[in-house]
């Protein structure tokens, strides 16, 4: 049964009970695993013993350990393998493994039961044969700063890693970067070249970006969906031997939302809810879910600093467009900036008016990067009235959220990202505002109208009651409400 290795990339090794077959390089260079002898058959050289065991360790040594004990060395992309010295019998049942450092170990299993491991010098070994052989390393060094075996890469990030090469003058080596995968990201590469004292650096730059624009697409999320991915990335010297230290650099790209990315940051009277309900809303403050409130003046202008943080902590601030609304519906609060000040060359989105488009989504779906659309040429729209306040926020356009100043109140945000270029991700984030401040007294003249329609009630009123009165009593002193009866005589 074939056993493949490496299958993230497009190559292979396989073998049977007496040779080893590979293809390499994309599929470009095939072909079955030579011998000094000229051939492929490693039982041949074994004593007619039959492939046991095949092993690669994270290096890309290739060790080939027959039945019998003998063990054949190679190394990945190269077309040739050596024979090593014999390490033990060849009656002994040995196994090769490799331990959580990296270093080659054989278990052998004994006669009596029992299991013992003992290292294997496989540095050594290789380096004793490289001697009998001349076989020796086309290059000197090969380094690079790959520190991990997997990256995120999210919209608008670049991954620019270094590679170099050292090798003697006149042998035109070079290092060949190879990507696999879903063709979803650009490269571009600087090399830059040194020469002294007969031998040749050769570093190569290389960065990894995606030049695709999500902004008022017909389907925002299918073209996010093609163009997200894992892509693998190798880098190679061009020649390489079984003596070189390290054959190649493998390395993941993946393409996508990081999921461990995350943005940080009662009593409510119906005429200041946005659905104008019949009733008072009243709802608990959840301090675990929202944290503390910050407290503000409401004459207080705010606007909310959003930071990006994943796992490993803070990463930066969002310079992005992002929109803010109350989750309990509260709409007593209001933007400084207009649509005209903000650079507006037609009508810009509102809460209002994505609202009416999107009557049947729930209001955390009814606007966000899926449907922004800018409102900063003329040819996206009408101009309509741009003297209405401009509800996006970034940390430059100075816009801020402003509070009545009639009465203080708790709000609970949440925050979404609006740029469709900034994250694969959903980044949406809660804050809360406790707005407080002594309610300003109302203006003076107010005051003495008011009191002059008061007084003016009262002596009307007044007035009226004394003309009632001097009216019942003119009727009366006149004409008794009584008459006396008189007494008769008897005759």
């Amino acid at each position: 049964v074939p056993h493949f290795l490496f299958s993230a990339l497009p190559g292979l090794i396989l073998w049977n009970k007496h040779s080893i077959y590979y293809c390499y390089h994309n599929f470009t260079f095939t072909g079955i695993l030579q011998t000094p002898a000229g051939h492929g058959n490693l039982s041949m050289l074994s004593n007619d013993s039959i492939i046991h065991q095949f092993f690669i360790d994270y290096y890309g040594n290739i060790l080939v350990k027959m039945e019998n004990n003998v063990i054949f060395y190679s190394k990945i992309n190269t077309r040739d393998a050596v024979k090593l010295h014999l390490w033990t019998n060849n009656t002994t049942r040995t196994l090769i493994l490799l331990s959580t450092s990296g270093y080659t170990y054989f278990l052998y299993v004994l006669d009596n039961g029992t299991i013992q491991i003992q290292d294997y010098p496989l540095s050594l070994e290789t380096r004793s044969i490289a001697f009998k052989t001349k076989d020796k390393c086309p290059y000197l060094a090969f380094h690079n700063n790959v520190a991990r075996v997997f990256y995120f890469l999210d919209k608008g990030e670049t991954l620019t890693f270094w590679t170099q090469i050292i090798y003697p003058e006149n042998t035109g080596l070079y290092v060949v970067v190879e990507s696999y995968g879903p063709k979803i990201l650009e490269e571009s590469h600087d090399i830059s070249f040194e020469a002294a004292f007969g031998h040749c650096t050769k570093t190569l730059t290389v960065t990894f970006y995606q030049n695709v624009d999500y902004e008022g697409v017909y389907d925002y999320f299918e073209m996010q969906h093609n163009n997200t991915g894992l892509v693998m990335v190798q880098l190679r010297p061009s020649e390489y031997s079984k003596t070189c230290p390290i054959a190649q650099k493998v390395f993941q790209i993946a393409v996508g939302c990081d999921d461990k990315k995350f943005i940080a940051e009662c009593l409510f009277y119906r005429s200041y809810l946005r659905h104008q309900p019949s009733k008072n809303l009243k709802v608990r403050y959840i301090r675990k879910k929202y944290g503390c409130p910050l407290r503000l003046d409401f004459t207080e202008k705010f606007q909310p600093v959003v930071q990006l943080f994943d796992d490993n902590g803070y990463i930066k601030d969002v310079g992005a467009n992002f929109i803010v609304w109350e989750i309990h519906g509260r709409d007593d609060y209001s933007f400084n900036n207009t649509m005209a000040q903000s650079g507006c060359l037609h009508e810009a989105q509102t809460w209002k008016s994505m609202i009416e488009l999107n009557k049947h989504l729930p209001i955390e779906e009814v606007w966000g990067p899926e449907n922004y659309i800018h409102c900063f040429s003329y040819a996206m729209g009408e101009p309509g009235d741009l003297n209405q306040p401009y509800e996006i926020i970034n940390s430059s356009n100075g816009n801020h959220i402003f509070w009545p100043l009639g009465h203080s109140g708790m709000y609970v945000f949440r925050v979404k990202i609006l740029d469709p270029n900034y994250s694969f991700c959903n980044l949406t984030a809660m804050f809360a505002i406790e707005t407080f401040g002594l309610i300003p007294s109302p203006s003076v003249y107010l005051v003495a109208f008011f009191l002059f329609v008061l007084m003016l009630l009262f002596f009307t009123i007044l007035v009226l009651s004394y003309l009632r009165y001097m009216r019942i009593y003119r009727q009366h002193i006149y004409k008794p409400p009584h008459k006396p009866q008189r007494k008769h005589k008897k005759n």
